[in-house]
This record gives structure tokens, C-alpha cells and sequence, in this order.
């Protein structure tokens, strides 16, 4: 028996040792071969570069120099900062091994020192924490060989999602410094011109967005009489598309296929050409626009003849003179915001609000799997289609809101399509236009495309204000109009790697089941207020009434005093429920955090523990079992 268990006991010290020894001889051979690798376990595979960033990178001549400046020494308690930070510090990191051309540099700017000043030079923003003077800085910049320079102030949080793209966008915009070329096609005045209304002005100068994007683009206009859009035109922007030649729809159909971008703005009812047009022409020129010979071939459609109305959204307008004013919703001029620009896509997710007129509706057609359709811009739920004619000569806002009828669903306005697109061009055609069918392409797997359903959003008038300051326009904004347009054309810019970088996840999740919980019960506190609200109402009803009876305090009868105590307990009652459910919503709150934190610090770690005992229980068993034998 003794002699068991001394094999026993050198048995346990014997694969004690053999296990530590194949431990230290894993991590040595791990160490020499499998250098920096990592497994990213994240939901949105957070610390993976994009295979389009990685392809940005491989291709980079270009020698670029990050210098990321980070308060380290003062960032010691917001772990949120520092976990974020970690993220931009890796990425980052992650981008200098996949390209040597790529040098990151990372400072710690101390409160009055060099360092600091040398960030502030560069404009690097610095948050004050304290009344001593203590900045806080979290930003960077990229040089190229040449000094052109790209800073980012502050790494926000709110925009964590874009990281990837805003670093990949700022090294791509510096390796290659030449400007974007983008081709004009349009049958508005967006680059000014000769009027065609005899009555206005003789010369119309251009929309101010077109001058906004020339002073980051080389616009180009491609005209009827080309025969082949030019190979250095990086991108398409096509405005109000009416009555364009088989040829140059064939030209931006292959454009399109050869996986570069384009943004489309199409109008079932243009306000402004009918403006902008002679009083003659309004019987006969209708104010549409319409591309969907090609886009049906892509998966959508703008619906014809069909123009959005949204009674929740609607601007506020006012109809008739000053005695008679009547302040209405005109259901067809869409204020949207919120939950209804998308908070996924680059061009959406940092509007506050956009303004729509008389935009029509985009229909996603797409049944397979091949092409995403996701939408930018949506209406709500209350949401109709009108039709054009009713708006053909002169638009009755008063009848429109009394025909609206909700269809229970909600309208796309905005979208971007991207995937696999087939040509709009049959062989026949081809034929027909004697084109060679060699270098015809007949399917594309990287098309990406923008569709607006709307040409009066790039109006001056939809969406911005000029005020004369001592000699100089200024422009002052109404509406992100402007920011969504140049956000359009930027995610378009660049080729299909920087088209296809889009959002990722956050790094901080939180906790959905304590956010529910919050939202439950602001919502029963907002009933609560509301009803309240109603009864402090009929309160003060009650007591204009008694005061229209020609009664003052002292003449008050019993019952009526008796009607305002009453009035007053159940005000002080419904106080009390309000405090109730606040008490009880930081209970629970705590009660759940509690319950999270348990099993968070306690729990888990409990079952480890337990399996490995239950794991070392069974292993001894059999060991003793197997001696026992002996």
C-alpha cells in the first residue's frame, strides 16, 4: 500500500513537471514564430482592419508620419478615454506593420511643456480640466513627404464607428494629393449659366454647393456630344438627368459597372426648374426627372409620378395676409432628423437635420442577396404618395392636409446601393450604337451608387440664408444640406477601397437590459406628467370659470373650496407617484447593477474554480483507480 502511494505521489510531481516543462516550450516556440498575432474575439471584429484598408496600405508609395498626442499622465481616472484610446493607439499600430511607408510617433504632452506647445501649433485641441490651466489632449497628425498635413483636433467617441475610415481617408487624401476629378452631368443651372426664363435674370449664377465642392474637386462637364466619359474622371454626379441620348445613358451605365462611384440626384417634381421657367412652358414641360432605364437593372426605382407627403415631418407654413393667417403643414416640404438619417453610413451620421421638398419615393427591387440596398434618409411612418399633378400648376398645402390619408409606412429618400449590378444594355442595343462589345462589361461586383429622390435639396433657397456683412455674403446654414451632399461625395471618393470602408462597432457597450429599464420608466414617467399636466389644466379651467363668475376668495362657497382641496390632494398624490417611480427606478437600476457586478466578480470565477476542482476530482479518481489495480 505504501508503495502505491509513493508511485501516486511521483506520478502527480512527475506530470506536474511535464506540464510546466510543454507550458515554458508552447510559450518559447509561440514567442519565435507566431509574432504578434492576435485573435479578435469582438462582436464587430473591432482591432481587424478592413480588407479595404489593408489593400489602401499594401499599395502605399508614399512615406506618412503620424504624430499622436495623448495626455497619458492625466487621463489616470476616465477609463472610458483610456479604453478608446487604446483602440486608436493599436489601430494605428496596426497600420505600421502593414506598410513601412508609415511612421507613428506618440507624445505625451505635459502641462507647459514643449511638448504642449508644439501640439497647440499644429491645432491640436486641448479640453481644460482644471482652473490651473491642465490641458487634456487627444488628437493627431499626418505629414507626407511634400508637408501637406492632415490634423484631427480630438478623437471624438461619438464618432468610434468611422475611426477606421477617418484614419485610412486621411493617409489615402495624403498619398495621393492630386485632386479628385468629378464629372458633371446636369440639365439644372448648378454651375450657372444663361437663364432660361425670359423674366428673371439674364445670367444665373451657380448654386453655392457647386462652388463648395470646386474648391476641393475638379469638376468636369460632360456633355451630349462626348463620345466616351474620360478615363481620369474619378466620379460621377449626376443632377436631374431629363432627356439624356442612349449613348451617354450607356456611358454611365459602363461608368458605373467599372466599380466606380457615382451619386444620382432625381426629382418626380423639380420646384425649382418650375420656378425657374417661362409662364408658357408650365402646360407643357413637366418638372421631372427620371434614370430608371438603368437603375431598375441595378435594384430600385424613384417611383414616377409620385411625390412624398409626411404629416409628422411637414414644415410649417404660412398661407394668406396679415389678417387672415393661417399657419399650416405642408405635408411635401420634409424637415427630417433623428432616427430618420442613418446612423450607419459616413454621409448620415453626423446631421441634425436635412430639408426635402417635394421629393419622390426610392423602391428597392432587389430580391437576392447580390446587391444592399440601405437607406440614408426615410420619412416616417405617417407617410403617403401623392401625386404630381396635384402639385403640377400650383400646390394647395390646406388640401393636401385634409386629403392625407397615412399608408402606415415609412418612404426611402436617400439610399445607398451597392453589390453586383448587371448592364441596362442588351447585345441588340449594343448593335445599335455600334459599340464594340469587347470592352463591354456586362456585370460588375463592386458597383456602389448614391440616390437622392430630390434636386431642390442643393437649392440655395432649401437650406441656407445670405446676409450682407459690410460688403461680403455670408453664408449661414439652415439646414445640412450642404454637409450631406460634400458627405456624399467624399464617400465616393477615392475608388472602391475608401467606398467600401464604412462603419464598425463601438469598443464601450453597455448595458441594454439597465438602458430598457431607464426607458421603461421614463416612459411611465412621462404618462405621469402628462396626466398631471392635464390636471393642473382643468385646475386652472376651473378656476378662470369661478373668476368669470364674478366671485373673488371671500365669496367662494364651501363646495367650491371643497372642489379646490380636493383638486390640490389628488396634484399632491400624483407628486407622490412621481417620486415613487423615480425611488423605484434607482432601485432597480442598483439592484441590477448589483446583480451584474456579482456575477461579474463573484460568480464567474466561482465556476472556474469549480470546474477545474470537478476536472481535478475525476483526474485523481482514475489515477487512484488505476494504482489501485497495481
Amino acid at each position: 500500500m505504501r508503495i502505491k502511494k509513493e508511485l501516486f505521489n511521483n506520478s502527480v510531481i512527475l506530470n506536474f513537471f511535464v506540464s510546466l516543462i510543454i507550458f515554458i516550450s508552447i510559450n518559447i516556440i509561440a514567442s519565435r514564430i507566431i509574432v504578434n498575432k492576435k485573435i479578435d474575439l469582438t462582436e464587430d471584429n473591432l482591432f481587424t482592419l478592413s480588407s479595404n484598408t489593408k489593400n489602401i496600405l499594401k499599395n502605399l508609395n508614399e512615406q506618412i508620419k503620424i504624430q499622436f498626442f495623448f495626455s497619458d499622465s492625466l487621463s489616470k481616472d476616465i477609463p472610458q478615454i483610456r479604453d478608446f484610446e487604446r483602440r486608436v493607439r493599436e489601430l494605428m499600430s496596426s497600420y505600421t506593420k502593414l506598410s513601412k511607408n508609415i511612421k507613428l510617433e506618440i507624445f505625451d504632452p505635459m502641462p507647459f511643456t514643449e511638448l504642449e506647445d508644439l501640439a497647440t501649433s499644429y491645432g491640436i485641441q486641448g479640453l481644460q480640466l482644471n482652473q490651473e490651466g491642465e490641458r487634456f489632449y487627444f488628437g493627431a497628425v499626418l505629414t507626407n513627404s511634400v508637408d501637406d498635413m492632415v490634423v484631427i483636433p480630438f478623437f471624438e467617441i461619438a464618432r468610434e464607428r468611422f475611426l477606421e475610415y477617418d484614419l485610412t481617408k486621411s493617409i489615402f487624401n495624403l498619398a495621393n494629393t492630386e485632386k479628385t476629378v468629378i464629372g458633371l452631368i446636369s440639365s439644372l443651372p448648378f454651375a450657372g449659366g444663361l437663364s432660361n426664363n425670359p423674366e428673371g435674370p439674364g445670367y444665373q449664377n451657380p448654386f453655392y454647393l457647386y462652388e463648395n465642392i470646386s474648391e476641393f474637386y475638379e469638376i468636369f462637364n460632360v456633355t451630349e456630344n462626348l463620345e466616351k466619359i474620360p478615363d481620369n474622371i474619378d466620379q460621377l454626379l449626376v443632377i436631374h438627368p431629363k432627356n439624356l441620348s442612349d449613348n451617354l445613358l450607356y456611358q454611365i451605365d459602363q461608368f458605373v459597372l467599372s466599380g466606380k462611384g457615382a451619386t444620382f440626384f432625381i426629382d418626380p417634381f423639380s420646384e425649382y426648374e418650375i420656378t425657374n421657367q417661362p409662364l408658357n412652358n408650365e402646360a407643357t414641360n413637366i418638372p421631372k426627372s427620371d434614370l430608371n432605364r438603368l437603375f431598375k437593372e441595378w435594384g430600385l426605382e424613384v417611383q414616377p409620378g409620385m411625390v412624398v407627403g409626411d404629416i409628422i415631418n411637414g414644415r410649417k407654413v404660412s398661407l394668406g395676409d396679415a389678417n387672415n393667417e393661417k399657419i399650416l403643414t405642408y405635408i411635401l416640404w420634409l424637415a427630417l432628423q433623428g432616427d430618420l438619417l442613418s446612423h450607419e453610413d459616413i454621409i448620415t451620421e453626423n446631421l441634425d437635420y436635412v430639408f426635402f421638398k417635394s421629393a419622390g419615393s426610392i423602391k428597392n427591387l432587389n430580391k437576392s442577396n447580390d446587391i444592399e440596398f440601405t437607406p440614408l434618409v426615410s420619412t416616417s411612418l405617417n407617410s403617403m404618395l401623392v401625386e404630381r399633378f396635384k402639385m403640377q400648376f400650383r400646390a394647395d398645402p390646406e388640401a393636401l392636409l385634409k386629403e392625407f390619408v397615412s399608408e402606415n409606412k415609412s418612404f426611402v429618400l436617400s439610399a445607398r446601393v451597392k453589390g453586383s449590378f448587371k448592364s441596362a444594355f442588351s447585345q441588340e442595343e449594343l448593335v445599335e450604337l455600334k459599340i464594340d462589345t469587347k470592352k463591354h462589361i456586362k456585370k460588375s461586383n463592386t458597383s456602389n451608387i448614391i440616390v437622392f429622390s430630390d434636386t431642390d435639396l442643393l437649392s440655395d433657397i432649401t437650406w441656407l440664408t445670405r446676409q450682407d456683412m459690410f460688403g461680403r455674403s455670408n453664408i449661414i446654414p439652415t439646414a445640412d444640406n450642404g454637409r450631406l451632399v460634400m458627405n456624399a461625395i467624399e464617400s465616393m471618393s477615392g475608388g472602391e477601397n475608401l467606398i467600401g470602408l464604412r462603419g464598425r462597432g463601438v469598443s464601450n457597450r453597455p448595458f441594454l437590459a439597465v438602458e430598457d429599464l431607464q426607458k421603461n420608466a421614463e416612459l411611465l414617467l412621462k404618462e405621469k406628467e402628462d396626466s398631471l399636466k392635464l390636471q393642473l389644466e382643468e385646475t386652472e379651467a376651473k378656476l378662470k370659470d369661478l373668476k368669470n363668475d364674478n366671485f373673488n376668495e371671500e365669496n367662494i362657497s364651501i363646495e367650491q373650496t371643497q372642489t379646490i382641496n380636493d383638486f390640490n390632494k389628488e396634484i399632491f398624490n400624483i407628486r407622490k407617484d412621481l417620486r415613487e417611480v423615480q425611488r423605484e427606478l434607482g432601485e432597480n437600476i442598483k439592484k441590477l447593477e448589483a446583480n451584474l457586478k456579482l456575477i461579474n466578480i463573484w460568480l464567474m470565477p466561482f465556476l472556474v474554480l469549480l470546474v477545474f476542482y470537478i476536472f481535478k476530482y475525476f483526474t485523481l479518481r482514475r489515477q487512484k483507480s488505476y494504482y489501485s489495480k497495481l
